[in-house]
């Protein structure tokens, strides 16, 4: 008997950590994504992809850059989520015109080494009696805003 509370317990437990899949953002339709050719201009890419979800701004010797963008994440139990799709389309623009069209997908992503150091906020840095001290008097009981002293 115990064997069989056991297990139904078990599996109970083991179908509460399931699979769950997440998407992000959302690609135009792919005949929209192929109805854009090199050459045509900022207004015909917006109106038929609508707006992107990423622009940047031209900087010097680079021009606009619109990034249509999707990614589909699973995640289990408490673990974060892993991406297993991604496709980006990435359209740059000189003189408002479409001048070059990039599919980058998951296995174009480059691995990145992130820097351990940080670079500290200013801003003034309290101790907790100097904080206790500054804060004495501004107790809130509710009704009125306790930043401001009466």
């Amino acid at each position: 008997m115990f064997k069989i509370v056991f297990c139904a317990l078990s599996v109970l437990c083991l179908t509460a950590c399931g699979l769950e899949n997440y998407k992000s953002s959302d690609l135009p339709a792919s005949a929209r994504l192929e109805a854009i050719k090199v050459g045509d201009n900022k207004e015909k890419v917006l109106r038929v992809l609508g707006t992107p979800n990423y622009e940047s701004n031209a900087a010097e010797g680079v021009g606009d850059l619109f990034f249509y963008a999707e990614a589909k994440k699973e995640s289990r139990i408490f673990f974060d989520p892993k991406v297993v799709e991604r496709d980006i389309y990435v359209y740059t623009f000189k003189n408002n015109k479409v001048s070059d069209i990039q599919h980058l997908t998951l296995d174009d992503a480059q691995k990145v080494a992130y820097e351990a150091d940080t670079t500290k906020v200013g801003g003034k840095e309290l101790s907790v009696l100097k904080q206790l001290a500054e804060n004495f008097g501004r107790y809130n009981p509710g009704g009125h805003d306790s930043t401001q002293r009466r």
